[in-house]
């Protein structure tokens, strides 16, 4: 018996031990207080910056980012994710986005018609790793979480140092994409402490009540 709870003690130490790992927060924004005409939103260490026909496509309205339909290809992205091959090495092995969206009706009224997209790509090589695709209209705030594994990546310098944050909205019917209250973080996949120790603790129950059953 003392073998067995001092194996799960040794096992135990050691699951806490690979949850000390602390996020690096990327990119934060709320959007609150930017004027209409800003197209470059600091945050944390990256930028986002609009693209499209005209630029001004993708800014921050009604303490949003909002890209406008209209045009074939508008949208926002933030600059090269560096500092990946470090969080990795460090064992935060997950690139994580969220946020919220929120679809919006033309202004001439014509409804949301179109197709929008938050992603992980490379725009130097122009694909995605991952990415979620918006296609029906929502007039409610939805959230969302994207996650990226990195681990693939860990011999790949190429990739690894060109991930970008995109959001994108392609086609040329009118309507608008607005999304809210962006983080960009690395973590760790490993269970938070909280889970970890339900587990901890479900397996020496499993263990106690098998040596019981066994004297």
């Amino acid at each position: 018996m003392k073998k067995a709870i001092m194996s799960l003690a040794v096992a135990f130490a050691g699951l806490f031990a690979t949850t000390n790992a602390n996020a690096t927060v990327y990119f934060q924004s709320n959007f609150n207080g930017l004027a209409d005409s800003t197209k470059s939103i600091n945050g944390g260490l990256l930028s986002l910056s609009a693209y499209g026909e005209p630029s001004n496509w993708g800014i921050v309205r009604d303490n949003a980012l909002t890209i406008y339909g209209g045009q074939a290809f508008n949208g926002a992205n933030s600059g090269n994710i560096s500092g990946l091959s470090a969080d990795l090495a460090n064992g935060l092995n997950l690139l994580r986005m969220t946020g919220q969206y929120k679809t919006f009706a033309a202004y001439d009224g014509t409804p949301w018609n179109r197709a929008a997209e938050i992603g992980f790509q490379n725009t130097s090589w122009y694909f995605n790793y991952n990415s979620i695709a918006i296609t029906n209209p929502t007039s409610d705030w939805v959230d969302f979480t994207l996650d990226l594994d990195l681990s693939g990546l860990a011999t790949d310098v190429a990739h690894i140092n060109m991930i970008q944050a995109n959001f994108f909205v392609g086609g040329n019917a009118p309507g608008d994409f607005h999304v809210d209250n962006l983080k960009i973080e690395t973590v760790s996949s490993i269970p938070e402490p909280s889970v970890a120790s339900l587990l901890g603790f479900g397996a020496l129950g499993l263990v106690a009540t098998r040596l019981r059953r066994r004297s």
